[in-house]
């Protein structure tokens, strides 16, 4: 997402990541992937719980979300339960957002 971040930036999005580690441990992982974007911490699971997501041998389960202003969820990917699984890439999610 770093990489594409300037993309969606163009198109007047903005772009948070929440994680599910303490603070210290979300700082340390903003810092090494150099996110140009917010990155929240969660590790009381709270975000994860009120938008629904699971979790799979006690890790919240990831997934992606496109609000608008109105903070209505426009369109949403959910990790299914599983190990393996393939989240949107950014430029399907550019698709999204153009189409919306």
């Amino acid at each position: 997402m770093r990489d594409t971040y300037r993309e969606f930036e163009k198109r007047g999005i903005a772009m948070l990541v929440v994680s599910s580690t303490d603070l210290e441990m979300t700082s340390y992982v903003a810092e090494v992937l150099r996110a140009p974007y917010p990155v929240l911490s969660d590790p009381e699971w709270v975000v994860f719980r009120q938008y629904g997501m699971g979790s799979l041998m006690g890790v919240p389960l990831p997934g992606t979300f496109v609000i608008d202003r109105a903070s209505i969820i426009r369109w949403s990917w959910a990790a299914p339960l599983a190990t393996v699984f393939d989240p949107p890439e950014p430029a399907v999610l550019l698709d999204i957002i153009d189409q919306l």
